[in-house]
């Protein structure tokens, strides 16, 4: 069990404090993307840590910089992507990727994130998500508001299932792909446009600013999802599994937009 440091444990989201805490974040996730930048512009050789999922120097570099940073400001339990660890159960713990979408860092599309997560007992509390390549900084707390660049932002009011614009991502886990497949099969006969954004923590990010209508991946790395999964709920939209249940950090899918347009597709998952 990861023990909790009393500074935080009960934070007022909406105090003066909290607001120096998320800004005090949001400076990290800036730092870790110019890390991520200077290595995109001069390229970067891939290596790969399993048979089809690679890292590089970025992620590796941007990784440490998040840890020796945010665990300056707060003390508390670290799950990284590269790192690795146990998911606690109880406290406060930070799940970060220092790059989701490394496939892109040599390729196309130039989408690259540095995702920074916090959980409390469980539960993503904290959001920040950064676009280092196009400036756009996402940010949310439980029971505040999601902001994009400082602007308040919301869900899709879209209602039309046959107008909406939908992302998906598929997983490195070959398994899961005829399934994926088959709901994008079914997808496909109702919505208007499909995305593969590969990345999945800017396709969240994109979700909570109304830019998408809904996002679906089947098994969910958690440093991929807690930052988004914060925004998507702060912003006025749903997040759950296949099933349909409130997403929590044992759900093996992922189904994030407005409660009215998962309703609609929610048959296409199950």
């Amino acid at each position: 069990m990861i023990k909790q440091t009393d500074d935080m444990e009960n934070l007022q989201i909406k105090t003066r404090e909290e607001v120096s805490f998320i800004e005090e974040i949001e400076k990290i996730a800036r730092n870790a993307g110019d890390v991520i930048t200077a290595y995109y512009i001069q390229g970067v050789a891939p290596e790969f840590k399993s048979q089809r999922q690679v890292v590089t120097d970025a992620d590796r570099e941007s990784e440490q910089l998040l840890k020796e940073q945010l665990l300056k400001i707060h003390p508390c339990g670290f799950y990284g992507e590269e790192e690795g660890g146990d998911i606690a159960e109880q406290g406060n713990q930070w799940v970060v990727d220092p790059l989701d979408g490394t496939e892109n860092m040599n390729g196309y599309p130039p989408l690259l994130a540095v995702s920074i997560g916090l959980l409390r007992n469980g539960k993503p509390v904290l959001g920040v998500i950064y676009d280092p390549i196009h400036s756009t900084l996402y940010s949310a707390q439980e029971g505040g508001q999601t902001r994009v660049n400082g602007k308040v932002i919301q869900v899709s009011s879209q209602t039309d299932p046959a107008k909406a614009v939908i992302s998906l991502d598929f997983s490195s886990e070959m398994n899961t792909r005829p399934q994926t497949l088959e709901q994008l099969s079914r997808v496909l006969k109702q919505a208007r446009a499909v995305k593969v954004f590969g990345v999945p923590a800017l396709s969240l990010a994109a979700v909570a600013a109304g830019r998408l209508d809904l996002f679906f991946r089947p098994s969910t790395k958690l440093t991929d999802m807690v930052a988004g999964v914060c925004m998507v709920r702060a912003s006025g939209g749903k997040v759950v599994d296949y099933g349909g249940r409130d997403w929590t950090i044992y759900s093996k899918g992922v189904i994030a937009g407005s409660a009215g347009m998962i309703d609609a597709y929610l048959s296409c998952f199950k």
